[in-house]
């Protein structure tokens, strides 16, 4: 390195004591830049992980929203089944009622039918063959016999009215057995439908409580970024404030040098201009030489 102009001795000093803050400055510079930079890449990966965090929200995200319109589709299926469970009870109401009324409407001896009425008069007549009666208790037999025979008369006649009856009570019953299958039907439907939708209420629970966590975790992370993020900006001003007091120092120094240049140079030319012979030389240097250590630009070394 090529030695500078001389210095004074107070320049000197004051010299000497910016190389040794300017040392000092760089020795903490040294020890501040590595912790900077391990701080610069501890924040960058607590913002990759916040950013991974934060991305896989988005498939928990669809998911949920999945599973929630799930549970209110379900919902609406509830909704619409225990419109159709209370219809078909309505309908079993209904047919049971008309059964009901059916039946109370059912004309006397309508029971009856000619083959039980013929039995019976079949056994009457054995017994009056078979057996010596009474003349009261045979006069009551043979009137018996009259009836059953009327009796026979009018329920051959009503034949076809009471199998007629017959198939409409057939027929409310099997309408009323219809109609309270399809209410077990559409409750078994419905134990079904509200089982799945409780399932999905479950996975709801389950997904929000993830989600929860995974907000609480990249909130943490972020607040480990902010106060790291403090931490390094709070490093990085006293980083610039020891570069700025280095330039400061560096450029003190260089003014200070350049002055004495300036000085040497501003000695050099008065005594180039004063020479005009080998006596003038000599006074001239002398007198331009008293009046730098007069003012302390220069110092003599032995």
């Amino acid at each position: 390195m090529t030695p500078g102009p001389p210095l004074s001795e107070e320049e000197e000093r004051e010299d000497r004591a910016d190389r040794d803050a300017l040392d000092k400055i760089d020795s903490k510079l040294r020890e501040l830049r590595p912790r900077r930079q391990k701080m610069v890449e501890e924040v960058r990966r607590l913002s990759d992980e916040q950013r991974t965090l934060f991305e896989s929200r988005a498939p928990r995200l669809a998911s949920l929203e999945a599973t929630d319109a799930e549970h209110r589709a379900l919902g609406r299926d509830l909704a619409g089944l225990r419109r159709d469970r209370d219809a078909a009870r309505r309908s079993v109401d209904d047919a049971l009622g008309r059964l009901r009324e059916f039946r109370a409407m059912a004309p006397k001896g309508d029971h009856a039918n000619p083959a039980q009425i013929r039995r019976e008069a079949a056994d009457l007549e054995m017994r009056q063959q078979t057996n010596a009666l009474p003349i009261a208790e045979e006069n009551a037999l043979i009137a018996r016999l009259r009836e059953l025979t009327k009796s026979l008369e009018g329920a051959e006649r009503s034949k076809a009215a009471v199998e007629e009856r017959q198939r409409q009570q057939l027929e409310h019953e099997a309408a009323l057995l219809a109609a309270r299958k399809e209410v077990d039907r559409l409750g078994g439907e419905l134990a079904r439908v509200h089982t799945e939708r409780d399932r999905r209420m479950q996975s709801i629970r389950e997904q929000l409580v993830l989600e929860g966590h995974l907000v609480a975790e990249i909130r943490e992370k972020a607040r480990q970024r902010g106060t790291l993020m403090e931490r390094l900006e709070g490093l990085n001003r006293e980083v610039v404030g020891l570069e700025r007091e280095g330039d400061r120092l560096v450029a003190r120094q260089r003014d200070r040098r350049h002055e004495a240049r300036q000085s040497i140079r501003n000695y050099n030319r008065s005594v180039r201009e004063t020479i005009s012979g080998p006596d003038a030389y000599d006074r001239a240097a002398e007198a331009q030489l008293a009046e730098l250590l007069k003012r302390g630009r220069v110092t003599l070394n032995p």
